[in-house]
């Protein structure tokens, strides 16, 4: 949240459609490349131009851009500009903190989806944004950074009997809903698994470090929440569009995707429940340990209180004392000594207070 309120401060003032970049600084240009395709042809371009793809996109063919990058104000600028994007359009593009949302701009529509991974090295969660537009024949897709996120929707696109192939640009926007969504049950499968590893600790010896995966955990259900709710709406919402932007066809596979969310949410719920469980497993064992440990240190002092009482009696060092002078004085009072701590051992016992 810190994150987010520093960076918007950077756009205090400014008009609607300002294009500010609030991310990191650019570490290399923008990349782009081009997937064009029919039924029967497949043609995948690297490292394109932004003249190549104006060239494309006035093509009859299905179109699909790739951008990877989106920390240069210029470069957006000027796909914009080819692209007659709308300025709020790429105000959200360069805003990579986005909540997800669902946009029409006459015959365009803009999508914001968080792609969410695991980081495994890290054993973190983490997240970026995906900003995907499509209109009549083409899709630009905009990712934070370059990672073949779509691998497997290019290698669909490769196969040529192909469902893509034979749909429009938005058969192509659902397809990497889709994937987006996929991606969601992989992230919460690894967090499935951490939370079991964490949960076994907890039972069997809670450490130091325990409340801080136990915090941790509690951030990324929040974290998950505040990504993956909001996609609901998103696909809702291009369920419900005019047929001039989704066919009839791809709305039976967006209620596919919208089941799917439900799932995820459902499971992210559990999560929270089970997080919530655990502070108070945690909170529990805390309290027992401790009782414990005060239990044993009060046997401790109570056994030896009859015993310090008959040292303290016998180290007086009167004069007349009978005691002093007994030759067995010292065993017989170390052999009452021991009767007595053994007596309430077992008297302890018996009371099940061992």
């Amino acid at each position: 949240m810190f994150r987010l309120l520093k960076s918007r401060s950077k756009r205090v003032g400014l008009s609607p459609g300002s294009l500010v970049p609030i991310g990191e600084p650019p570490s290399h240009p923008i990349k782009l490349s081009i997937i064009e395709y029919t039924e029967s042809e497949y043609i995948e371009k690297d490292n394109a131009s932004i003249q190549e793809c104006l060239e494309y996109i006035e093509k009859p063919n299905m179109t699909w851009i790739q951008a990877y990058g989106v920390n240069d104000p210029s470069t957006i600028a000027s796909i914009g500009n080819h692209f007659k994007l709308h300025a709020l359009v790429m105000e959200d593009v360069l805003n990579p903190l986005q909540r997800p949302k669902l946009d029409v701009y006459q015959d365009q529509v803009f999508i914001v989806a968080r792609l969410l991974h695991y980081d495994e090295a890290k054993s973190q969660l983490q997240d970026e944004q995906a900003s995907i537009i499509f209109g009549p024949n083409f899709l630009i897709s905009f990712m934070e950074r370059e990672a073949d996120f779509f691998k497997p929707i290019k290698d669909r696109l490769q196969q040529r009997n192909n469902r893509i192939r034979k749909q429009g640009s938005d058969y192509l926007a659902y397809t990497l809903l889709d994937l987006i969504v996929d991606y969601y049950f992989v992230v919460l499968e690894k967090i499935d698994v951490s939370l079991d590893n964490l949960e076994e600790e907890l039972v069997r010896s809670p450490k130091a470090g325990t409340l801080q995966h136990i915090q941790q955990a509690k951030r990324e259900m929040i974290f998950l929440r505040k990504s993956i709710w909001p996609m609901r709406d998103v696909v809702s919402h291009f369920q419900r569009l005019e047929p001039s932007h989704v066919s009839p066809n791809t709305q039976i596979y967006l209620r596919d995707v919208y089941d799917h969310l439900i799932q995820t949410i459902d499971i992210i719920e559990g999560f929270r429940d089970v997080v919530s469980g655990m502070l108070d497993i945690y909170l529990s064992n805390i309290n027992i340990r401790t009782n414990e440990i005060m239990k044993v240190l009060t046997i401790v002092s109570t056994i030896f209180v009859p015993l310090t009482f008959v040292c303290s009696l016998y180290g007086m060092n009167f004069d007349h004392m009978p005691e002093l002078h007994t030759r067995w004085g010292y065993p017989i009072v170390l052999l009452v000594m021991a009767s007595m701590a053994i007596a309430m051992l077992l008297f302890f016992h018996r009371k099940k207070w061992l």
